[in-house]
């Protein structure tokens, strides 16, 4: 019974994630828009309530840990960064559920729907789609805040097209051309949006969905662990060793577009981050050094172990594909410069990873 509810509720969750991510992220000066962002937070705390009752003991233990934890620093004003890690476990723990082929198709349909009922809106409240930067000129936002949240989100659509095209049953030469024409489909607005890093990270994936029949090698655990850490320690000592040796700085800091300097304007500020609690730090933005966030939203402790959690996903890897190795290793190369990559609806990587054993077939 279960099994032929959880798609049900898998693509209910989605669609009302999609709707309140979308109107929150979009330009809205209107305060019926913000009533309804808030009524659909409520509508999704249900499902919390529902993830933690079909739980396994173990995800009982953690999301009851970090419901705890987020508590404890909203109820100490230190911010409430930890109820989106809890959205994510939860929603985790409802899609791992359904298997990553039939979780895909929800969530691709439940995508194009929302995008559908946030059309109204945004076409009566939003007076521009471009967003004028003064080093490239407009940039597309098509109604969103920022430019770079628009590439991010189809750049997660696209990753997740090519997943569904790489398990289709249908020769490869299909798949080839139906990839092709994704990319034609969507590409040119990540053009538009002058997002470099997507840009570059998508086209990555379709050359890699090309080459990965003809690659006799794909990432593993311990070549993403290895990736994950060294991220980890490029933004930290890139931002901690900050003036050190001022040329080579700003260099670094220029090809970054200034992620080093907002990062350390906030370690001057706050200083080194908490060991149990997490910051606000809403003020310091923005801060696109995802691991550098992290610890400071979080806290060490909190990082720490949710770092430990992914670590442990990659034993899945094994179960994965070779194209779906490498769109973990692509996602996993995002965390340099940019900070979406907790949030696992627009975080396939998370998504794949996340599936059991019984839900894969070993495939080359």
């Amino acid at each position: 019974m279960q099994s032929q509810v959880m798609p049900a509720v898998v693509f209910t969750f989605l669609l009302i994630f999609f709707c309140k991510t979308f109107l929150t992220s979009g330009a809205f000066n209107n305060a019926l828009i913000g009533e309804a962002v808030q009524f659909l937070n409520g509508v999704l705390l249900l499902y919390i309530g529902y993830a933690l009752a079909i739980a396994s003991l173990r995800e009982k233990i953690l999301l009851s840990v970090i419901i705890l934890l987020f508590m404890l620093n909203l109820a100490s004003g230190h911010g409430d960064y930890l109820f989106g890690v809890i959205y994510s476990i939860a929603f985790l723990i409802m899609f791992k559920r359904i298997g990553v082929k039939r979780g895909g198709e929800v969530f691709v349909t439940a995508y194009f729907m929302a995008v559908i009922v946030v059309a109204i809106p945004y076409m009566l409240y939003i007076d521009s789609f471009v967003y004028l930067d003064e080093r490239y000129g407009n940039r597309l936002t098509l109604g969103f805040d920022n430019p770079n949240t628009l590439a991010y989100y189809v750049f997660s659509l696209f990753a997740m097209l090519l997943c569904l095209l790489d398990r289709a049953a249908m020769p490869l030469g299909m798949k080839n051309i139906a990839a092709l024409a994704c990319a034609i489909l969507l590409l040119p607005l990540l053009v538009y949006s002058y997002s470099r890093t997507y840009l570059a990270l998508a086209l990555l994936l379709l050359c890699l969905f090309w080459l990965a029949p003809l690659l006799r090698v794909a990432p593993g655990k311990k070549l993403c662990t290895l990736l994950l850490c060294m991220i980890l320690g490029i933004q930290f000592i890139s931002v901690l060793r900050w003036g050190i040796h001022p040329q080579w700085d700003a260099v670094l800091n220029q090809v970054l577009t200034g992620r080093i300097w907002f990062s350390w304007q906030m370690y001057q500020a706050l200083g080194l981050p908490n060991l149990l609690l997490g910051q606000n730090i809403a003020a310091y933005k923005p801060v696109d050094f995802f691991y550098f966030a992290l610890f400071y939203s979080g806290g060490i402790s909190v990082s720490f172990l949710l770092l430990f959690g992914y670590c442990q996903l990659l034993r899945n890897l094994v179960f994965l594909s070779r194209f779906m190795r490498w769109v973990v290793a692509v996602f996993l190369l995002s965390t340099l410069t940019e900070t979406y990559f907790l949030v696992p609806v627009f975080n396939i990587s998370l998504l794949l990873l996340c599936q059991g054993k019984g839900f894969y077939q070993l495939k080359n």
